[in-house]
């Protein structure tokens, strides 16, 4: 068989993949995102709690480090995908059921353990899952494998928004009654638990390969013909780990200050928005299916260098905006649609770095590990941000005033672009 053909065996895999990934997407997008922050605005949440609280999943998320121990319990990848899976989405029925609650206990406190203990497992379970997925795949094919699985995750996203938009804009009509309005959010929490429980469904038929653990230090080879990945090296791993933090906490720090801008400043409609987003992911659907062919032939290297370099230059678009014309921002969206190549690079390019079967450890501490980096660094920026335009006082900095907006703006594009240095630390090739 030509090497770029994919088996028949992968294709199914990449079939169930597909099915779990749309499926879990369109249940997500019912149960976080906008649709929580009006669940929570409902409830009466200040926006730094709304902060604090959507913040919350990435921060825990870096427990994710424990995975390891968890697969002691479990005895292989699938079965502990699933049951944190199962335990995540447990948690998320704790999210609608809050209106439920005595008047005496405190709503908001309740929620933040559900959130929490929900981030900690769903991460958990991720971490599980794509070490699973890159053993079930073979590595000359995981370009095109994970592709196809980003293309269906960024088209869901393109249309599951819009009819969460038309919810939300039904919630808000004034003849809705109150008991209407909450019974619209159990019902859409519930659907999409359901959704993302019913994508487990897919993956339930593709086999585990087990890790067996004895009770010293020591551990057999996993139960599987293949050996540790040859190109496995501590300096690529750190050059990885160092670049995916890096970016995190430059990307971070700008999160409260996009949304204040496009929200407050130029008052971006919510019609505006999602077509903004919808070209974003219409776009990414498009460079991730060039970076896995490009991917599985060349290697992720080199792309993942360029595409961070490009997508960098998204940042200036939101520095022009900053005259009060919201038109800029297309140029903004067009260029994080990059981010379809610079996904699918970093996280290949992460599975190539690490110990194949035993990588669950080094997953999560760059994944999650970055996670924590964006979610603390964007709650400073935010807290920042908020304290020098509630000031009025020009922001002083290198005998300049500075726009806060522009400062923060300026850091952040400085720091993205020489994040692709320490990919030097990365062999290059497959």
């Amino acid at each position: 068989m030509n090497s770029s053909e994919l088996s028949t065996r992968t294709k199914q895999i990449r079939r169930s993949v597909v099915q779990n990934q749309m499926l879990f997407t369109a249940g997500y997008s019912l149960t976080t995102g906008g649709f929580l922050y009006y669940f929570m605005g409902a409830l009466g949440a200040a926006t730094w709690v709304l902060t604090v609280l959507l913040a919350l999943p990435e921060i825990v998320g870096v427990l994710a480090v424990l995975t390891p121990l968890a697969l002691r319990l479990t005895a292989n990848r699938k079965r502990l995908f699933v049951a944190t899976s199962i335990l995540a989405r447990v948690c998320t029925c704790g999210i609608p059921l809050v209106v439920l609650l005595p008047e005496n206990w405190s709503k908001l406190s309740f929620l933040i353990g559900v959130l929490a203990l929900q981030g900690i497992f769903q991460s958990i379970a991720y971490t599980a899952y794509l070490s699973w997925l890159s053993d079930l795949a073979p590595e000359n094919s995981w370009g095109r494998f994970f592709a196809r699985r980003d293309i269906a995750k960024a088209l869901v996203l393109i249309f599951i928004p819009i009819a969460a938009a038309w919810l939300k804009d039904y919630l808000r009509d004034p003849a809705t009654t109150d008991s209407i309005e909450w019974t619209g959010y159990l019902i859409a929490f519930g659907i999409g638990n359901l959704l993302q429980l019913i994508s487990l469904i897919p993956l339930l038929k593709w086999p585990a390969i087990e890790i067996r653990f004895e009770m010293d230090k020591k551990s057999d080879p996993p139960a599987t013909s293949k050996t540790d990945h040859p190109n496995y090296s501590l300096s690529g791993f750190l050059g990885i780990l160092a670049f995916s933090w890096w970016v995190a906490f430059f990307q971070g720090m700008t999160q409260t200050a996009f949304f204040l801008h496009s929200y407050r400043e130029l008052q971006v409609s919510l019609t505006n928005y999602y077509l903004l987003t919808g070209v974003m992911y219409a776009l990414q659907m498009v460079t991730a299916a060039i970076a896995g062919q490009f991917g599985d032939r060349r290697g992720y290297r080199n792309m993942l260098m360029l595409s961070t370099f490009a997508v960098s230059f998204a940042i200036p678009f939101w520095m022009f905006s900053l005259q009060g014309n919201w038109l800029w921002l297309w140029g903004a969206y067009a260029m994080w649609g990059l981010f379809g190549a610079v996904n699918l690079s970093l996280q290949n390019q992460l599975l190539i770095v690490t110990p194949r079967h035993r990588n669950t450890f080094q997953l999560a501490l760059c994944r999650q590990g970055a996670g924590l980096i964006a979610g603390l660094t964007g709650l400073a920026g935010g807290f920042w941000l908020e304290k020098q335009l509630a000031s009025q006082t020009p922001v002083q900095w290198m005998s300049y005033e500075w726009n806060p907006f522009l400062l923060i703006f300026a850091l952040s594009f400085l720091g993205r672009l020489t994040a692709p240095l320490w990919l030097f630390l990365v062999p290059r090739g497959r």
